[in-house]
């Protein structure tokens, strides 16, 4: 069958369970490149591989990243899903969705590296997700919000499955008992309550309906962590700075731009080759950080690993024909042979990766 908004697929929909957060789910599967589609009311549109072609992703992450970043299946004009499809493929599909071609939908690339980096690593940092959600999602100051339990949990980064002895949680893993999971729940509500961020109830009876409005410390959090992520748009970019590379930082800025967002060149808010705490916080302050590793200079190194210790999307970018250290070959990255391929390449793989 043909789907508007996902292609072809070789069963009709079916309803299931979905494998991510256990809710009533519909999925379709195409065999013919080992892909199933699911819409699910809590983790919304995506496409996962076929057994154990997802091995890599830890399921226990990606139920957050899935409900923080949902393309909800209530939209009926809602073209995007998260996808495990490559990102050069997924910037094929969305060039022909802009040109009126829905065979493929409005693909959303997703890999273990993307939803790892995303993913909270300190519990002070798992607050701000969640307060930074709400705010995202509040209409009215001092609203109401109605959560279902399995939403719930997702938006509390609540494990759902057990940890496998090297620590990746996949399909095959077992779920956690549901009291072991809302102990769990509690734990975090109680510790945003005690904090004076929320107020909340959970309902004892079988459907746990979450219901919790923020209170003025909660709003006074969001105000300070809204400041400091600099309205969301600075971009960070890392490269060799000098006269000969200026066709390549306008061509970056360009494709920075288009995608809109704003590029920012330590050289010209710094004047020295140091790395300096202002350096330091530009990084941290950026949505993510685009890396051009072409000329192999090792502030480019240290400012792509900084960004990514700290959990910042990386965008990488090299010239074709250079070598690169092995374990950021690893990485998929975008080529360019000049630089006038670069704008459009680095738009769409913006647009692909972190819209």
């Amino acid at each position: 069958m043909r789907d508007k908004n996902r292609g072809e697929y070789d069963v009709m929909s079916e309803q299931i369970k979905c494998p991510i957060c256990g809710s009533n789910a519909f999925s379709q599967a195409n065999y013919s490149v080992m892909l199933v589609f699911y819409e699910c009311p809590v983790c919304g549109r995506f496409q996962l591989g076929t057994h154990n072609s997802n091995s890599q992703l830890n399921y226990n992450h990606l139920a957050p990243y899935l409900f923080h970043h949902c393309f909800s299946h209530k939209n009926l004009d809602e073209y995007r899903y998260h996808t495990v499809l490559k990102r050069e493929l997924c910037d094929k599909y969305k060039a022909e969705f802009k040109e009126g071609r829905n065979t493929h939908g409005h693909p959303v690339h997703m890999d273990a590296d993307l939803i790892e980096n995303w993913y909270p690593n300190t519990f002070s940092e798992r607050v701000n997700y969640i307060l930074m959600y709400l705010s995202e999602h509040t209409a009215h100051m001092g609203q109401l919000f109605s959560f279902s339990y399995q939403e719930s949990l997702s938006l509390m980064f609540i494990d759902r499955k057990e940890k496998a002895s090297n620590g990746i949680v996949n399909l095959q893993e077992e779920w956690r008992k549901e009291s072991d999971c809302e102990n769990d729940l509690r734990f975090m509500l109680d510790c945003l309550a005690e904090d004076s961020y929320i107020s909340y109830s959970l309902s004892s009876s079988e459907s746990k309906q979450l219901e919790l409005r923020l209170r003025p410390k909660g709003y006074n959090r969001i105000d300070e962590l809204q400041k400091y992520r600099a309205a969301g748009h600075n971009v960070l970019v890392a490269m060799k700075f000098g006269d000969e590379t200026k066709p390549l930082r306008e061509a970056i800025r360009k494709g920075i731009k288009d995608a809109q967002y704003n590029a920012i060149f330590i050289d010209e808010v710094q004047h020295n080759d140091f790395i300096t705490p202002e350096l330091l916080k530009y990084i941290r302050d950026s949505k993510f950080v685009v890396v051009d590793l072409t000329h192999r200079n090792n502030g480019a190194y240290f400012e792509e690993g900084y960004a990514m210790g700290l959990g910042k999307p990386v965008i990488q970018l090299c010239k074709t024909g250079v070598t690169l250290h092995f374990d950021i070959a690893q990485k998929n990255t975008i080529l360019w042979e000049v630089e006038d391929d670069i704008p459009e390449k680095l738009c769409n793989r913006i647009k692909a990766t972190i819209d």
